[in-house]
């Protein structure tokens, strides 16, 4: 670290000396934020060339390009996985606005930025920087749905970027109607962009999202959801397009979803994907070509049967994929494999010093701003 702290004093002097503006910012995009942040009080230039919007973006685009970081989350805390010469281990996240939420959920990850908030209504909603430690608290939506402290409630949100803004779609439904079906709770949406920083209802939602936590796909967030009650309820998987602020349903292949097997979505190597979890057996993984389009939906192998398994798993649940295609697996409670689909074989995911029970999220290392302008 001496060496490379010496390398940017010594850049910080070619720059004035007028090296080329473009080559240290080049030089820069490939350093950790890690390292940026400490660099930023050693000039005013180096200032400068630090908070360009441009250059931010390119240190993340090409943040983007490697394999993703993770973040573990228990109830209470975040963990960061940093891998050294030995070990892959975790570093304990000071997140300043944690005791004002009850339960730490994510919701969402994009672009360095994690949407954090309070798993029981989601009320207090955060945008937290973890490599920076920069965090901006959201206003709370104001829904017409009347609700009250005993109120049963089932929130989503989805988080992500789109048309030079990020923007977070949140669902609430009232469970006031337990004994009847489903589709007659009461339910709404709002949509949150960070430009006008303001929230603002938007179209009906004619199915129950099931999933807390949206992935973004094409300009659209995608949950799972259903429609129904008891033996009469069916499976869906549901998007929100930006474009155009409507919900629409996404085909799904031609598969029977008993109660043995679950679904979640994701994007697998680009596309937009569907894993289906056979408990104690296997997952199947199912890309979608052509996003909308059901033709175009593709199986692409199946983890499990030649997998030397623990007798006590109940799901394969992939997590992370690897840019050389090596995919993380949760196998039972904290226990993670590292799935090589070419070879079909897998090797023990070790993290030192992690909690016994957690949930993984990916996120890149950025220097974005909560703050839009900034």
């Amino acid at each position: 670290m001496e060496n490379l702290y010496s390398n940017i004093l010594y850049l910080s002097d070619a720059i004035s000396a007028n090296l080329p503006g473009d080559i240290v910012s080049d030089i820069f995009t490939r350093l950790p934020v890690k390292s940026l942040c400490r660099f930023k009080c050693v000039s005013k230039s180096m200032y400068s060339i630090l908070h360009s919007p441009n250059f931010i973006k390119k240190h993340t685009n090409r943040a983007i390009q490697k394999d993703p970081s993770m973040i573990l989350r228990t109830e209470f805390r975040l963990y960061a996985v940093e891998e050294d010469e030995e070990h892959i281990k975790v570093r304990k996240l000071q997140v300043p606005f944690a005791r004002s939420l009850e339960k730490i959920g994510i919701s969402g990850s994009c672009n360095g930025l994690l949407c954090i908030s309070d798993q029981r209504h989601d009320e207090d909603i955060y945008i937290y920087n973890p490599s920076t430690r920069v965090y901006r608290k959201l206003p709370v939506p104001e829904f017409d749905i009347p609700t009250n402290i005993d109120s049963t409630f089932f929130t989503s949100l989805g988080f992500g970027f789109h048309q030079n803004d990020y923007k977070l779609v949140r669902s609430l439904y009232l469970y006031d109607k337990p004994s009847e079906d489903i589709d007659s709770y009461k339910c709404e949406a709002r949509i949150y962009s960070f430009s006008a920083n303001k929230w603002r209802k938007i179209g009906g939602i004619p199915f129950h999202i099931r999933s807390r936590v949206a992935i973004m796909v094409h300009n659209n967030f995608v949950w799972t959801a259903s429609r129904g009650l008891g033996t009469g309820m069916s499976i869906l998987v549901v998007a929100f397009d930006l474009d155009r602020e409507e919900f629409w349903e996404v085909p799904r292949p031609e598969i029977a979803i008993t109660r043995q097997c679950q679904i979640e979505v994701s994007v697998f190597e680009g596309r937009f994907s569907i894993y289906y979890m056979w408990k104690n057996d296997r997952v199947e993984i199912w890309t979608m070509e052509e996003f909308g389009v059901k033709q175009s939906w593709k199986k692409q192998f199946v983890i499990g049967p030649n997998l030397s398994l623990d007798d006590g798993f109940l799901y394969l649940k992939p997590l992370l994929v690897m840019r050389k295609g090596k995919i993380l697996i949760e196998q039972g409670e904290g226990e993670l494999i590292l799935y090589d689909p070419r070879s079909e074989t897998a090797t023990n995911f070790k993290i030192r010093a992690a909690p016994r029970w957690f949930r993984v999220t990916s996120f890149v290392g950025s220097l974005v701003s909560p703050f839009h302008n900034q």
